[in-house]
Formats: C-alpha cells, structure tokens, sequence
C-alpha cells in the first residue's frame, strides 16, 4: 500500500525520490517477504496434512513465518541462502564492471 502511495506521489507531484535507494528499500523488502511466505506456507501445507511437521526447540514467530519445524525452517534457510547468493553474486558481477 506505501508503493502505491509513494509511486503515485511520483507520478502527480513529480517528487523526485533517490532511485537507487529506493529499489534498494523494496527489493530487500521483496527478500524478507519470500522468507516470510516460505515459512508460512511450509506451515499451511503442514497444517492440512500434505506434510509431515517434525518439531524443534525454536521460537515460534508466525508474523515472521518462522514455525518451530525442521521443514518450515530448512525451507527458510534455503531461500535466505538463496537471496544471499544472487546479492553475493550481483556485487561481485559489479566489482569486475568496475575493475575494468
């Protein structure tokens, strides 16, 4: 709803926003809500039965997505090493545009 709102602030006002930080802001935004939606939905799937849930010890934080399961947190860590890497690699790409 805040995009919506800054995007069409944008449009009529013609406020100028860095845009660089900006899509900085959001794409990490983007980032926490996979890891979010991945822990819920691992949730959900155990809550109707189609997976098994294998509990831990762990803090159970639903706003965050995290569930105290083996499946639900390994699913999490693999989409967070996932979002690292693409970040890892993207600067990486940059430093050798850079080093040329």
């Amino acid at each position: 709803m805040a995009f919506v709102v800054i995007g069409g602030a944008i449009l009529k006002y013609s406020v100028r926003l860095p845009i660089g930080p900006f899509f900085a802001v959001t794409g990490w935004m983007l980032a926490l809500m996979a890891v979010v939606f991945a822990g819920n939905g691992v949730a959900a799937l155990q809550e109707a039965g189609v997976f098994d849930a294998t509990f831990v010890r762990f803090i159970s934080l639903p706003v965050l997505g995290i569930h105290p399961t083996v499946q639900g947190l390994v699913t999490q860590a693999c989409v967070l090493a996932l979002v690292l890497g693409v970040v890892l690699w993207g600067r990486m790409r940059m430093a050798r545009v850079a080093a040329q």
